[in-house]
């Protein structure tokens, strides 16, 4: 069995004036060990909190923890870096009879908070990989808040045994 580091970046384009927060929240595509299934919607509920693996009637929880969450205010972004700790051992996928392999990007959805710039009210909306793009958020009064036009997201995985 192996243990590997996954790192996510997320590099949001707004402005950091406009930047409430980012809830503690993270959903990404992973295999999960262990209920052996690839591709499985594993949900992080905050730092050093273990991940669950969904649906959870069928899995015990994924084998690993949300480690870091780090917030880099730029002057005309915001990068929000994540590290994800697991145990990984390839697996015979039980539902589809597939080799798992490393685990490679599928996707990752974060939440955030932004204070619009017509009406000063903050509104949580969220950013995902596999979305259609371009796509706008609005905040209630109809001013644009959020202008998601190409991914935000960058990855990488490293083992260390």
């Amino acid at each position: 069995m192996g243990k590997y580091q996954y790192r996510v970046n997320c590099e949001l384009n707004i402005n950091p004036k406009d930047f409430v927060g980012v809830r503690d929240v993270l959903e990404i595509s992973l295999p999960c060990m262990n209920c052996q299934r690839n591709d499985r919607t594993i949900i992080f509920e905050g730092i050093n909190t273990e991940g669950i693996c969904t649906p959870r009637e069928k899995c015990d929880g994924f084998p690993g923890k949300l480690t870091s969450r780090e917030i880099i205010k730029k002057s005309d972004t915001v990068e929000v870096k994540y590290l994800i700790d697991f145990e990984y051992e390839p697996f015979i996928d039980k539902k589809y009879n597939l080799k798992s392999s490393l685990p490679e990007f599928g996707w990752a959805r974060l939440y955030f908070t932004l204070k619009c710039t017509n009406c000063q009210k903050e509104r949580t909306i969220s950013t995902q990989e596999n979305i259609g793009r371009p796509c706008n958020e609005r905040c209630g009064c109809g001013n644009i808040i959020y202008k998601d036009e190409e991914s935000p997201f960058d990855y990488e995985v490293n083992e260390f045994n």
